[in-house]
């Protein structure tokens, strides 16, 4: 319910099929943007249904999920590792 799409491998391919399924299975149009501002399935049920304040739904959850998409990514390529004296990136 909390998972960000994008942390979980979501592309905006995949979330074109997300869209068009959403929109067969309840016969409303969600706009894609919409989509990419609320990435969790809870941000986007509360704005499906109005129930968001002044701020986007899932917002917090997005930028977290772009540090921890970059920490990822910077794991994966040994970037945190620390480097010897005198080497470069």
């Amino acid at each position: 319910m909390d998972d960000n799409f994008f942390d979980l491998g979501g592309h905006s391919v995949l979330l074109q099929m997300v869209q068009d399924r959403l929109a067969r299975r309840t016969g409303k149009s969600v706009e894609l943007i919409d989509l990419f501002n609320h990435p969790t399935v809870r941000s986007l049920a509360r704005h499906l249904d109005g129930e968001e304040g002044n701020a986007p739904g899932g917002a917090r959850n997005r930028s977290a999920g772009r540090v921890n998409r970059l920490g990822n990514r910077r794991a994966r390529l040994g970037a945190n590792e620390p480097r010897p004296r005198g080497t470069q990136p």
